[in-house]
């Protein structure tokens, strides 16, 4: 099995694409990985088309631990996001399907939305149909969520898919 995993590491706004070249271009056992999506943006005078980050400020990293800190000669890249004192990791499975996604044709518009206390959502992923929540707080597999209609709080203990296929 490899011991290469997914970083997610931070850069500077707008060196996400640069980051990831020159780390794919200059450090040999480092992959590195900018989702991006086409816009078009107009001026006064012209409208052009250009690869804008999904994510703003992030590139993933695919090393093994001991190449991860290989990526700090590259100017941009800031530190590598820890969770609970940890290195965070993201599953081989989930860029995989990043990348698919980010492939296929049929999809012509996207957006990224990360949970925040004071969000409203649907809660039809959850069992609640036609009911909307507003989100109190959050933490790595919970989510408490006020049902305004009701004069509820409900906790949602979550699976680790449960984040990225209920919205």
């Amino acid at each position: 099995m490899s011991s290469r995993k997914w970083y997610v590491l931070y850069v500077k706004r707008q060196h996400e694409r640069k980051v990831e070249k020159r780390i794919n271009d200059e450090i040999p056992d480092v992959e590195a990985f900018c989702p991006t999506r086409t816009e078009i943006r107009t001026w006064s005078d012209r409208k052009k088309k250009l690869q804008v980050p999904i994510f703003n400020g992030l590139v993933f990293v695919c090393c093994e631990d001991k190449h991860r800190a290989a990526v700090f000669q590259i100017p941009g890249t800031m530190a590598y996001l820890h969770e609970q004192g940890k290195p965070g990791i993201v599953k081989n499975n989930e860029i995989s399907h990043l990348k698919s996604l980010l492939e296929n044709p049929n999809i012509t518009q996207h957006t990224v939305e990360q949970w925040q206390p004071g969000n409203k959502i649907a809660l039809d992923a959850f069992g609640f149909q036609n009911q909307e929540g507003v989100i109190q707080k959050k933490t790595k597999n919970k989510l408490w969520v006020v049902l305004t209609a009701l004069g509820f709080v409900v906790t949602f203990q979550l699976k680790d898919d449960t984040l990225k296929t209920a919205y």
